[in-house]
């Protein structure tokens, strides 16, 4: 009875799909949710920067590109994986406009995260700047958003688990995705993945700024907290809920990718530990720009 009356009050207390609306303005939880983690993190970067004798301003300025091509690369990734939805209708790739709402629906974060990889190593190259002493300052604060979108995905009922009759169960709204596959399924319980992979970012934060108060070498940090992360997406996609045409084999698409990932940046870090030099190496070092030259924050 206990446990019943928590799960009640989790229910109705969390399952807030839409924060406001104004007209065809929605502003939704899983939306807010996002900004949130893009505008902390890039704050959170900029400290973590100066600390480190690098310059905040670089921060501010490809905080602005990674949200950009972090939102595209999402979006690609759902269009790839259900190119059937927009056969006939392209436009609806970023068409904002559906219906009485305004928003895009449909993002996958390991595209934002690759779109985002590659937009900071272009940005980096063409203003020849050194990647990875940023990438170890904003590395934690890729941990820190996915612990507060995958907060966002459980109130929006968006990337659910598969059923359960554990106490750990969570009994969706039936006006929420969760909820309607939970009707269309007759189950009074879903896992909630969404939280399991919110605790784990959570706990890879930590891990890397703890990790990171030791100079390994430059870059561990940054590919530390991606193959942390794909280790938890791979166990945690166990638990979620795939369409057949969303699996290879008993995998799912992001599983495999988790694979190649994972492979590729363990082997970095091994490279950089088997092969780096026995000198400490010396930490990147830019002092802010004078104020009359600094670059300007970008509005987002």
């Amino acid at each position: 009875m206990r446990i019943s009356a928590i799960c009640l009050f989790t229910k109705e207390l969390f399952m807030h799909p839409v924060v406001f609306q104004f007209g065809k303005l929605v502003i939704h939880s899983y939306g807010l949710m996002l900004a949130l983690s893009f505008l902390l993190g890039i704050w959170f970067s900029g400290r973590r920067a100066k600390k480190n004798g690098l310059n905040p301003a670089v921060v501010s300025d490809i905080g602005f590109w990674i949200i950009i091509s972090a939102i595209v690369g999402s979006r690609l990734y759902y269009v790839f994986l259900h190119f059937d939805e927009f056969k006939g209708n392209l436009i609806n790739i970023f068409n904002p406009f559906h219906g009485d709402t305004l928003g895009i629906g449909g993002l996958v974060m390991y595209g934002g995260m690759i779109g985002a990889i590659l937009a900071g190593v272009l940005f980096f190259k063409l203003k020849k700047l050194p990647f990875l002493p940023y990438a170890d300052v904003c590395a934690p604060s890729f941990a820190f958003g996915i612990f507060l979108t995958r907060i966002g995905c459980f109130l929006n009922g968006c990337c659910y688990g598969q059923p359960t009759e554990a106490f750990y169960g969570v009994h969706f709204p039936t006006s929420s995705p969760a909820g309607n596959y939970m009707v269309h399924i007759h189950a009074s319980k879903l896992i909630p993945s969404q939280l399991l992979l919110s605790a784990g970012g959570l706990v890879i934060a930590i891990i890397v700024l703890t990790v990171g108060r030791k100079k390994i070498f430059t870059g561990f940090q940054f590919y530390l907290t991606v193959v942390l992360y794909s280790i938890l997406r791979f166990l945690v996609d166990f638990t979620r809920y795939y369409g057949e045409d969303e699996k290879i084999a008993t995998l799912s698409h992001n599983q495999i990718v988790c694979i190649v990932i994972f492979i590729i940046f363990m082997g970095l870090i091994a490279k950089n530990l088997i092969f780096k030099s026995e000198e400490p190496e010396e930490t990147v070092t830019e002092q802010p720009e004078p104020a009359a030259e600094t670059h300007n924050t970008p509005d987002s």
